[in-house]
């Protein structure tokens, strides 16, 4: 991350503005643990909150996927921001302005050639409009679109255009306004035949932009209007575009969603656009893809609770069966829809209306175990009593999973009542099946006895190893800790140790710190945090800020610290000793190993007087 194409004044500005609990509390649920602030990471998927944050260092930390860093590197995480995004979008925020020529001077060929793709995706989605809604290309999808319900506004709303059917409308439009064929490809709006020429990605079809979380034109969904193939096609994935981190609809959802706190999880833009026109307006979807792990992570920094309300068709209800998982895994509570077979949302509310939808689909809900449940029953032949054993043996298996035993003994009962069977003997069969699957979680789930307690990334830095580390190794931690926080300290240890540092890691720290100091600038950890442009030293140096120790350090622990350090460079020295020594010997030469010799015991008094 680089802050001199922005004056450190001002990043120190928009820095000092925020409080970083704050912030962060806009996508974390956080809780007070002593000085820190304690949450659930939304870097990873973890059950066992292992990201703090400190007010009073203004950093965060995760100690079990290492992320970490100050109030700019998390909205650049958070967001997919660059640097120099992150800093516009908090110092707007804070009312700071960035003079324009520290804009005008900035320049790094990835991040223009995405502004470029920006800037070519939302001209093309305004000329794909203007095409819909002021000419007569557009009149047969204008006529398809009004047929479907939709309104004027509703087309401005979700800003939806026409591809006509020539072979290059777009094309032609776009490089005349000064835009490289090379960057239209690279956009992905069109494609290169086998003959080398370039032809529109998008004919004759409803066009539906894609944008990303803050509102940007990134990519678009196109529908033919007559029987071709693909009915639906999406633009492909490019350096702005990535389908597995993008929910059609979030920039306008996102609002509701936070105040509601939950989402519905839609099938295609069409349904999207319908239960929005219905007034239900935190509802998002996935782009020709199944949900991921990253969209679920997405839902969980605004969401409680998802609705997933997908089609009533098999691939609809397989793409739920798989989605409860990957939701669930993230800490979503999940209901689903049951949509009346052969309909979709958007064919419901035209045939029964929006409060017909609300009240009669988003108003009856089903929980996932019991969707779970009902969807398994298609894989057996409940009239055959091996495959009804079958049955009740997997149903069993997910009831298995809930966590509190009145959930588990409610659908328990309903499997007894269904079939007639003795709830007790269900329940020992459960509790069987229970209490095995808690024997593998106990082997898997995040580490308990530790404070940073998740075991994914489980690496060899500070606290995260069981591993014992040497006297030396704690010294070095915790002097670049009280380097990091107090200019004195790291002009001491500048003189006693200097490079001497043993860990390599510790060493590149080091030599940042001596810099940052050197530079003029004064001790704050956040400030220092910074200016570090690698992502391992960024995450070291964070992690070891957020060490557990006393903040006030006597004159004698430093000393002790500075010895332990020095104390093993002399133990390195005995031993290369030792080696020469024993080579004299070897060589005959006793003089010299008995010189030697004196050297060793010199050296090991050293050690003796500390």
């Amino acid at each position: 991350m680089s802050s001199k194409l922005i004056p450190d004044e001002i990043l120190h500005n928009i820095r000092r503005h925020f409080d970083i609990v704050d912030v962060i509390s806009q996508y974390v649920q956080l809780k007070k643990s002593g000085r820190n602030f304690v949450g659930l990471c939304p870097f990873h998927s973890e059950k066992t909150p292992s990201f703090s944050v400190s007010p009073e260092k203004q950093i965060y930390h995760c100690f079990g996927c290492g992320a970490g860093g100050d109030v700019l590197r998390f909205i650049m995480e958070i967001e997919n921001f660059s640097f120099r995004e992150a800093a516009l979008h908090l110092g707007q925020q804070a009312g700071i302005t960035i003079p324009l020529e520290h804009e005008q001077t900035y320049y790094d060929p990835l991040e223009q050639q995405k502004q470029q793709m920006i800037q070519v995706h939302e001209l093309a989605s305004k000329f794909y409009h203007y095409l819909l809604l002021e000419t007569e290309h557009g009149q047969e999808s204008l006529r398809y679109l009004i047929d479907r319900g939709f309104t004027r506004e509703l087309i401005e709303t979700f800003y939806i255009g026409y591809a006509p059917s020539a072979w290059d409308t777009l094309k032609n439009f776009l490089l005349k306004r000064g835009f490289a064929i090379e960057i239209l490809e690279k956009a992905g709006l069109i494609i290169q035949s086998d003959e080398g020429n370039y032809y529109d990605r998008f004919r004759n079809r409803v066009m539906f932009p894609i944008f990303d979380a803050h509102g940007r034109v990134i990519a678009f969904g196109g529908r033919v209007l007559d029987q071709s193939l693909p009915k639906y096609l999406n633009s492909p994935e490019t350096l702005i575009f990535n389908k597995s981190k993008t929910l059609y609809n979030l920039h306008l959802a996102k609002k509701q969603i936070r105040k509601k706190r939950q989402a519905i999880l839609l099938e295609g833009y069409v349904d999207t656009i319908a239960v929005w026109n219905a007034g239900v307006e935190q509802g998002i979807a996935t782009l020709g893809t199944s949900l991921t792990e990253e969209h679920a992570k997405i839902l969980r920094r605004d969401a409680d609770e998802v609705v997933i309300s997908y089609d009533s068709d098999s691939a609809g209800q397989l793409a739920t069966f798989r989605a409860i998982d990957i939701l669930q895994e993230v800490g979503c509570q999940i209901k689903i829809v049951q949509m009346p077979k052969g309909l979709d949302p958007d064919d419901y509310i035209r045939k029964f209306g929006a409060e017909s939808f609300k009240q009669e689909i988003l108003g009856n809900t089903v929980t996932a175990t019991a969707f779970k449940i009902q969807y398994i029953r298609k894989d057996y032949n409940l009239n055959v009593e091996s495959d009804r054993m079958k049955y009740l043996t997997h149903a069993i298996d997910i009831i298995a999973d809930l966590t509190h035993a009145i959930e588990r003994e409610h659908y328990l009962k309903g499997l007894a009542d269904e079939f007639q069977l003795s709830f007790d003997s269900l329940k020992n069969d459960l509790q069987l099946i229970y209490y095995e699957k808690r024997k593998k979680k106990e082997k898997t789930r995040d580490n308990l006895a530790v404070k940073w307690n998740n075991n994914i990334n489980n690496g060899n830095h500070l606290g995260r190893s069981k591993t014992l580390y040497p006297a030396y190794y704690n010294a070095e931690k915790y002097l670049i800790y009280f380097m990091m926080k107090d200019r004195q300290i790291a002009e001491k240890i500048q003189q006693e140790i200097g490079s001497g540092f043993h860990v390599e890691d510790f060493a590149v720290l080091a030599a940042y710190i001596y810099s940052y100091y050197g530079e003029g600038n004064p001790a704050d950890i956040s400030r220092f945090l910074s200016t570090l442009q690698d992502q391992h030293d960024i995450q070291l140096a964070t992690e070891m800020a957020m060490l557990d120790v006393n903040e006030e350090i006597t004159e004698d622990e430093l000393n002790d610290y500075i010895m332990q350090v020095k104390k093993y460079n002399i133990e390195i020295m005995i031993k290369q000793k030792r080696e020469e020594q024993l080579k004299a010997e070897r060589s005959n030469d006793f003089a010299k190993a008995a010189q030697i010799g004196q050297e060793i015991i010199q050296l090991r008094n050293k050690l003796k007087w500390g």
